[in-house]
């Protein structure tokens, strides 16, 4: 066998194993662009599946780096319950959807001075929180939430539950959700 036909026959092995590795898909399209892959041309920017790569330089070499997206931030406003459904000193749990999608579990409560509106997840572990008597109480470990303020009563949780903004109009109770939080 001379050189040429190791040669032909080497290649063809090559081509075939890259075939069957690639299913058949392999072209001469420009490779797939990753974070810290090589880059040409520093400030050059490319747009893979959604996701935009800057060409950077980091220690002297220039690689593709993800470029940083901004998150705006929304705001979203929801009826969650008819004003004559929550009594004075009554609390009752509502999923309030969202639009970025899936929804928020919220207690609100009925007050002297207005409603409130509080995160339902316990701070210690994100157990949800229920009414039990006069106080709001992690079902998981016990912990206490003053169901007014959000305030810790006895932990284990040491951080107060997280308010939402609540208002009453119209006969509905509405709650401000927004997605930074």
């Amino acid at each position: 066998m001379n050189k040429s036909s190791r040669r032909a026959f080497l290649s063809a092995t090559v081509a075939s194993f890259a075939w069957l590795l690639t299913g058949g898909q392999a072209s001469g399209a420009a490779p797939a662009i990753t974070a810290g892959s090589p880059c040409k041309v520093k400030g050059k920017e490319r747009t893979v599946n959604g996701v935009t790569f800057v060409c950077r330089n980091v220690k002297g070499k220039l690689v593709w780096r993800k470029s940083p997206t901004v998150v705006q931030e929304q705001v979203f406003t929801v009826r969650v319950l008819e004003s004559a459904a929550l009594e004075l000193g009554g609390s009752k749990v509502v999923d309030v959807p969202v639009p970025w999608g899936g929804t928020t579990g919220v207690v609100v409560t009925r007050t002297n001075t207005g409603i409130t509106a509080l995160r339902v997840n316990c701070t210690h572990a994100g157990f949800p929180v229920a009414r039990v008597g006069n106080v709001l109480e992690c079902e998981l470990h016990g912990s206490r939430f003053e169901p007014t303020t959000g305030a810790v009563l006895n932990g284990p949780a040491v951080s107060p539950l997280f308010r939402y903004e609540a208002t009453e109009s119209n006969n509905g109770i509405y709650v401000t959700v927004r997605n930074n939080v």
